[in-house]
């Protein structure tokens, strides 16, 4: 534990200012913010470079943190002044992203009849991002497709409403989702299924699934784009009732990933993506 009593310090520069700056992939870093997504990145495969923790609750958080990793202290009075709003979770954490892998890193082998995997084209809300990734961990859908324009997966918005559950998964950044998911098709023989709500796709009760299937979701207010819908095995609608157009993306998600998942010809896991 290291106590800092200047907030100026150089070595508490990732936590400065938060809610006017964004660690994005370029920085190669992350901030994990509140007890519970901190026990989650300290539970994760992920390094961490180090810990903030208010002085007030450094009894209950120093179990956990490794006595390799840079813990520092500040003061409860100057913590909201460091980050920029007040904050009163008592503990932040700054990890270090993982290298971007590619689709057939990722998918490096055959995958097993009862995978599902989820594709977010588009999805740029950081709250609907953070829900769809809680459902994919919740149903054991370790790999996670994610396509250009798509909110950062390790935001500390999209972490937060994911309770740090994105942190377990296999997070692929993906620069051409139509390449990626014909070659899932063709390569990997996993059936690509558009959501859409498009008259001529199957209600979603009466589909059924033989094998490894994507979920491919798209953008909150246009959809997903016709070459995705025309180049995915399948199409499937959700019906609307009492003239609602649509739903959010985030629920339509968690329920036709349940659907499928339900219809895995074996049990679905849990564990991680095992990954090269």
């Amino acid at each position: 534990m290291i106590e800092c009593i200047d907030i100026e310090d150089s070595r508490l520069a990732p936590y400065r200012q938060l809610r006017h700056s964004n660690l994005t992939h370029v920085s190669g870093l992350f901030i994990a913010e509140g007890p519970t997504v901190v026990q989650r990145l300290l539970a994760s495969s992920y390094a961490i470079q180090s810990v903030l923790v208010d002085d007030k609750h450094v009894a209950r958080f120093e179990p956990m943190i490794a006595s390799d990793v840079a813990t520092y202290v500040v003061g409860h009075d100057q913590l909201s002044g460091l980050v920029g709003f007040n904050f009163h979770r008592g503990v932040l954490a700054c990890g270090i992203r993982k290298p971007n892998l590619s689709c057939a890193e990722a998918c490096w082998q055959e995958l097993p009849e009862d995978e599902t995997l989820a594709v977010l084209v588009g999805v740029q809300d950081p709250e609907n991002v953070g829900g769809i990734l809680r459902c994919c961990a919740g149903l054991g859908i370790t790999r996670v497709l994610l396509g250009p324009n798509t909110a950062d997966p390790l935001s500390r918005r999209v972490l937060r409403v994911s309770m740090g559950t994105a942190l377990s998964l296999a997070l692929i950044r993906t620069k051409d989702c139509l390449a990626d998911i014909q070659w899932l098709s063709r390569d990997r023989k996993v059936e690509t299924i558009a959501t859409t709500l498009g008259s001529d796709a199957q209600p979603l009760e009466d589909a059924t699934r033989h094998g490894p299937v994507a979920i491919v979701l798209g953008n909150e207010a246009w959809g997903l784009p016709e070459e995705i819908q025309q180049a995915s095995n399948r199409r499937v609608r959700i019906d609307m009732r009492l003239g609602t157009d649509s739903l959010n993306v985030s629920m339509a998600a968690g329920i036709v990933m349940h659907y499928f998942c339900r219809l895995a010809p074996r049990s679905i896991g849990g564990a991680i993506a095992e990954l090269p």
